[in-house]
Order: C-alpha cells, then sequence, then structure tokens
C-alpha cells in the first residue's frame, strides 16, 4: 500500500508547504545551493535547462535557474506551491506531480532531486530512479540534496501514524547502474554545515555525472 503518497495526495502536500513556506523563501540564500551552483561553474555554458523534483516554493530552482542563464521547470506534489511559483516566478515552468511519475517528457542538462526522496514509499522508489535517469541527458548532470545514511532504515514520519521517512545514500543506485560517476559530495546537517555524528541527523549534496564514452566503441 503506498501510505506515503496517499497521505500526501490527501493534503499533507500542501500542509508541508504552508508549514515549511517561510523556510522555503529563504532558499534564496541557501548555503547548499550556492555550493551546487560553484561545482558547475565550469560547465556553465551547457547548462540551458534545469529541472528541479521536489521544487518547493521555487527559490531555489530560481537561483539554479538564473545562475546558469537556464530555463527552469518545476516538479510539486502541492498545488498551493505551484499556484505560488506561478505568481511569484513565472518564467518557471512549474508542474503539479510525484517523482515516480514526472509530466515532462523532454530531457534536462542538470536534473535537481530536492529532499524528497526519503518520503517515497519504498514500492515506489525505484520508479523515482528511473524517472530521474530517464530525465538526465547522457552527458548532463544529477544533483541530489536527501538524508544521507551508511545504511537503510526507516523511521516515523513526525505528523503521521503508519507514514514513514525512508533513509539511505540515494546516490549509490544511480552509481551502481555504471551510467554515473560521483563528481561532488558534501555531507552536513540540519543543524550545521559539517558533517554530523547523529546518523539521524545526515543529510548530503551530491553531484553526479551521466557518462558517455562509455558507450563508445573500442
Amino acid at each position: 500500500m503506498e501510505k506515503n503518497k496517499t497521505f500526501f495526495e490527501g493534503g499533507e502536500a500542501n500542509e508541508w508547504f504552508r508549514r515549511n513556506k517561510e523556510a522555503l523563501e529563504s532558499r534564496s540564500n541557501d548555503s547548499t545551493t550556492d555550493l551546487l551552483v560553484d561545482w558547475l561553474k565550469p560547465f556553465a555554458t551547457e547548462i540551458s535547462d534545469v529541472l528541479e523534483i521536489g521544487c518547493g516554493s521555487g527559490h531555489r530552482l530560481k537561483k539554479m535557474a538564473d545562475s546558469f542563464s537556464a530555463k527552469g521547470f518545476g516538479v510539486e506534489p502541492s498545488f498551493e506551491a505551484i499556484e505560488y511559483i506561478e505568481n511569484t516566478f513565472p518564467q518557471i515552468v512549474a508542474k503539479k506531480g510525484f517523482g515516480d511519475d514526472v509530466p515532462f517528457t523532454q530531457k534536462f542538462d542538470l536534473v535537481h532531486l530536492g529532499f524528497f526522496l526519503y518520503l517515497v514509499d519504498r514500492e515506489l522508489y525505484l520508479r523515482c530512479i528511473s524517472e530521474a535517469d530517464r530525465l538526465v541527458k547522457f552527458g548532463g548532470f544529477l544533483s541530489i540534496i536527501d538524508f544521507d545514511t551508511p545504511y537503510p532504515y526507516s523511521n516515523p514520519y513526525t505528523h503521521q501514524s503508519g507514514v514513514f521517512s525512508h533513509k539511505q545514500n540515494n546516490s549509490d543506485v544511480f552509481v551502481a547502474s555504471g551510467l554515473y560517476s560521483v563528481v561532488n559530495k558534501f555531507q552536513f546537517s540540519h543543524s550545521n554545515f559539517f558533517f554530523d555524528k547523529e546518523i539521524n541527523e545526515r543529510v548530503s549534496l551530491t553531484l553526479l555525472y551521466k557518462e558517455t564514452q562509455i558507450f563508445d566503441e573500442k
């Protein structure tokens, strides 16, 4: 049973947006976004379109798109968030949707997974991974911000009994495919902008490159 997705479809997506709206708006000063942009500076001229899945209020997406003079596209399950983006950042193309069925068909130079994988039902997890891979161009980049633990585990979601947060190293599955290489990784936490000894608090920003030369004939 897809408990988490049903819960978010039933209203938690909008509730989450309301609870976090102020924090989301402050993302224009988000150090992790600055770090990601810095990592990608050598490739800035190669990035003409950016997709963020789990784009929240659109502030982080707007900053990424502006940094590369790129077109911004976003996916978010909250219709209130989509309305907010349409009113605040009309240049961004934002659509309501979930990571397991992204409503875009084109491929992107940069796809960013914006802190939502920990809320994905495990039966939908590999669909989300497949959707992200589908959307990244060969020779493009994939970035992930999410909880990052040395082994997978789940704990209860604060706002609803029977709903769980799932924590693991999300870049592993992409690397294991043989299609991606890790460009950079930074581990920190909600409390500190450096590594946290408390496993439950660990978060990472990871940048991966989708290889092209592996397909060249030798």
